[in-house]
């Protein structure tokens, strides 16, 4: 399905075109990317719900997800189940929805289902009707073979008509990345059987400053809807769904940080009466974490003006937080930069004209000419700093000056 460029983004949840700037969020991404420059974060005046003003295409979301995604890496993404903080994770989702929902004979769609791994723990408590669907074709083949149930190749808004109808469908990290979120809940009751049920989860605004993971992490090119337990009642009220459950829910990510997410269950019914209400409390939970992700970026950036002028600085980990390193000051004013990455999504695209190398040559490259290392991951600073200095040793080098910020974040 194409869509028209959209200059200026209603709200996602209410459709006001009433906004107030909350904070202008900037980062370099890879070249020719539609969000590449930043985005204005904007607060919706009617309901309170705050996200990213863009002017994209759900299309060119689609091809960043299709193409670019770090999800179907098994060894680097979540949904899959692939480690056990994520395992962990989508065990407690399963269960919650067994609770929750004792016929195991419904029919399940999961909409977004990356690797499958919430499937698979929805077939470990005895569901056994299962289907997935993902714009990315390697995660469905991923989930056909390790769930062993129907996996579809559509992005969300591609469905066919004839899809079928579903008694329970889910939603899990999906929706914070979607430009436009009523069309989504809209292609949802399509799919959903009379008094069927939804089941959505995404990143909780309103704890975003308990647990600083890399400063302004989630104000990014990803995650673009902010949402909150307010928010999900007022987005699902607009459709006819009455609410079951909405909570916040806390799980480890790779870093073993804490992570928040805001979660529903909501069922269909013949009439409910919609009321939106606006969100009194994420507005200041937001500048929370704005003001505490500014005062690290201040440490980020003397680290930064530390390193020596006369050199280039080769950046490890081109992911969402050395998108935004490469606006500072430092990296602006130096013409010699190096992009290494380990991840094969990135590997051979370009940021300003520079392209990724794979981390295996950056020894070959210091050979040729020394650089300082900065490593953007904060949740893997560790054992990248580790397989970086080892590189060296057994190319009877010294390591390179190595700079990170893990000891900055909240934990």
């Amino acid at each position: 399905m194409k869509t028209d460029v959209i200059q200026s983004r209603v709200c996602p949840v209410c459709g006001s075109a009433h906004k107030d700037l909350v904070f202008p969020i900037e980062f370099k991404l890879f070249d020719g990317h539609p969000m590449d420059g930043g985005y204005n974060l904007v607060q919706c005046n009617a309901c309170g719900f705050v996200y990213a003003d863009i002017a994209i295409t759900q299309d060119d979301l689609d091809l960043y997800y299709a193409e670019l995604s770090k999800y179907e890496d098994k060894t680097i993404s979540t949904g899959g189940g692939f480690t056990q903080n994520d395992k962990n994770r989508l065990v407690d989702t399963a269960r919650f929805i067994g609770e929750q929902i004792a016929n195991k004979e419904l029919k399940v769609l999961d909409l977004g289902c990356a690797n499958g791994g919430l499937l698979q723990e929805l077939k470990n408590i005895g569901f056994n009707n299962l289907t997935g669907v993902d714009p990315s074709a390697v995660c469905v083949d991923i989930t056909r073979k390790e769930v062993g149930c129907d996996c579809f190749h559509y992005s969300l808004f591609d469905i066919p008509e004839n899809f079928g109808k579903y008694d329970i469908i889910v939603s899990t990290h999906v929706l914070e990345h979607l430009l436009n979120v009523r069309e989504a809940v809209a292609v949802m009751e399509k799919l959903l059987n009379p008094r069927g049920y939804i089941y959505i989860e995404c990143p909780n605004a309103e704890h975003y400053r308990d647990v600083i993971h890399a400063p302004l992490q989630e104000f990014n090119a990803e995650h673009i809807n902010h949402f909150t337990e307010v928010a999900f009642r007022n987005l699902m009220g607009r459709f006819g769904f009455q609410a079951l459950v909405t909570a916040d829910k806390i799980f480890k990510i790779a870093s073993d940080q804490d992570y928040h997410a805001v979660y529903g269950l909501f069922q269909k019914q013949e009439q409910v009466e919609n009321v939106v209400v606006f969100d009194q409390g994420v507005r200041v939970a937001i500048e929370d974490y704005i003001h505490h992700s500014n005062e690290i970026m201040s440490h980020v950036s003397a680290t930064l003006e530390g390193l020596p002028t006369d050199k280039p600085i080769a950046l490890f980990g081109v992911g969402q937080f050395s998108f935004k390193l490469l606006k500072t000051e430092v990296f602006k004013k130096n013409e010699h930069i190096l992009l290494f990455d380990n991840g094969i999504a990135a590997i051979g695209k370009k940021v300003n004209g520079v392209t990724i190398l794979p981390g295996k040559d950056m020894v070959d490259a210091y050979k040729r000419q020394s650089f300082s290392i900065v490593i953007s991951s904060l949740i893997h600073e560790m054992p990248i700093r580790q397989g970086i200095e080892k590189r060296f040793a057994e190319a009877g080098l010294d390591a390179p000056q190595i700079v990170g910020f893990s000891g900055l974040v909240r934990h």
